[in-house]
């Protein structure tokens, strides 16, 4: 894989390309963009088939170990990776060890070992074993095993052993990766850890540039954890880290950022001259019942909110798409009525209506970041994506939470965790249940 920079724009912000990749030398993927996050392997809510009509042209997979590490056998004895293996051999896959938009325990740690969480329960995985599975799933982009699942708010003793503990898996990431035929057609990205601490951030950027000339680029892990709220993290200092990683890293490595980021962040990390998203956000949304519904023309004020909570009765007998003037599948058939009605009903197809909705409307919120670049007005699209995402923050004020009840650990061992939220919408509360982070 190779990372060029197209064009620069007026200030941290680029448009770049991704090319060079050894199945599909054809295909030019151009940044800032995001990629689809999959379960097990498949794009989450949507078969192959419906994602070739979302997507007519190669996608980057974003294919955590923590949900195909089961594969690994089925894999081994097809002998062809994980990408034929699940039914997508067209597409681009980057593989990483968890998503971090996956809420789990903090386990134990040992020696050269990292806990992965999959729907077995917790295993112990070292780098070695790690990159023994990427020869056999033959990625096209592999992010080194890393312990990135730190949160902003981390006490020093946790992110140092972080940090040192990432830095030595690194180096057998690099030394495997160095010696392997098997990765000769793959990338390794360094992972960036600790970046609630300025200190022991840059010790975990100088490590990984050290391998600069044998890395095409870095991921920044270490502010969110998957347990808690990304919104508990002040902006000002979301921000301050993505400028303070951004500045100290080369420009010509392609720069990628994990988490479940919002519309207002992801423009931040932009014009810090952030490249690729791992694509969790649509997929919150759609597994809440929410609709995203930016607005992209800055001549025009958007009435509604940026998103729509389809689980809202005020939408019972709204016949109207789920935006005006959207070009997808979802909003060229259906309704807002009838997609809450499949809600309402625990129907499949509403997640697949809504899936469908919002990975098409996120590439479109790229689409059009790139082309405000290369006009120079990226500023002014900023501005615009963010005064709507703060406008519909300001509509959500947790008035009411009731202490969490804990049910009996579920069968991979993780606590279900259950709270009533009571929620002002529009001056109207609302009564919600969040299940592990999840609003129903």
């Amino acid at each position: 894989m190779r990372f060029a920079i197209k064009q620069a724009g007026c200030g941290g912000e680029r448009i770049g390309t991704l090319t060079g990749f050894t199945k599909s030398p054809s295909t030019i993927l151009e940044t800032p963009t995001a990629a689809l996050l999959t379960q097990g392997g498949s794009v989450v809510h949507l078969t192959a088939e419906v994602l070739s009509r979302v997507f007519s042209s190669p996608q980057l997979l974003w294919v955590p170990l923590s949900s195909t590490s089961h594969m690994e056998a089925g894999v081994k004895a097809q002998g062809h990776g994980i990408a034929k293996f699940t039914g997508v051999p067209n597409h681009l896959i980057c593989t990483s060890l968890h998503s971090l938009n996956d809420a789990t325990p903090s386990g134990h740690f040992e020696l050269g070992n990292v806990p992965l969480w999959t729907k077995h329960g917790k295993k112990m995985i070292s780098a070695e074993k790690y990159m023994d599975i990427m020869e056999l799933f033959k990625p096209d982009i592999i992010l080194a095993i890393a312990d990135g699942r730190t949160s902003y708010s981390e006490g020093m003793k946790r992110i140092t052993k972080a940090v040192i503990r990432s830095c030595d898996m690194l180096d057998v990431c690099v030394n495997h990766y160095k010696s392997s035929k098997q990765l000769k057609d793959s990338s390794l990205i360094g992972v960036i850890v600790g970046a609630g601490l300025t200190k022991k951030c840059n010790e975990s950027i100088q490590h990984i540039l050290k391998y600069k000339e044998t890395l095409s680029g870095v991921a920044l892990q270490g502010i969110i954890d998957g347990t808690e709220d990304y919104t508990n993290v002040p902006a000002a200092n979301v921000i301050s880290i993505f400028k303070r990683v951004g500045e100290a890293l080369p420009v010509d490595m392609v720069r990628i950022l994990e988490g479940f980021w919002n519309p207002a962040a992801v423009m931040a990390a932009i014009s810090n001259g952030y490249d690729v998203f791992d694509g969790s956000y649509p997929v919150k949304l759609t597994n809440e019942g929410f609709a995203l519904t930016l607005n992209f023309n800055v001549e025009e004020n958007h009435e509604e909110l940026c998103i729509l909570d389809l689980n809202d009765s005020r939408y019972k007998e709204d016949f109207n798409p789920l935006l005006m003037g959207c070009e997808c599948l979802a909003c060229k058939k259906y309704t807002r009525a009838y997609i809450r009605h499949l809600r309402n009903t625990r129907e499949m197809l509403a997640s697949v209506l809504l899936s469908i909705h919002n990975l098409h409307h996120f590439d479109q919120m790229f689409h059009h970041a790139r082309r405000h670049i290369a006009a120079n007005t990226f500023a002014v699209f900023r501005h615009h994506i963010t005064k709507q995402y703060e406008l519909y923050k300001s509509s959500q004020v947790v008035v009411d939470d009731v202490s969490a009840t804990k049910d009996e650990p579920n069968s991979a061992g993780v606590e279900t965790k259950v709270s009533v939220k009571k929620i002002r919408v529009n001056n109207e509360v609302e009564q919600k249940i969040v299940v592990n982070g999840n609003a129903s």
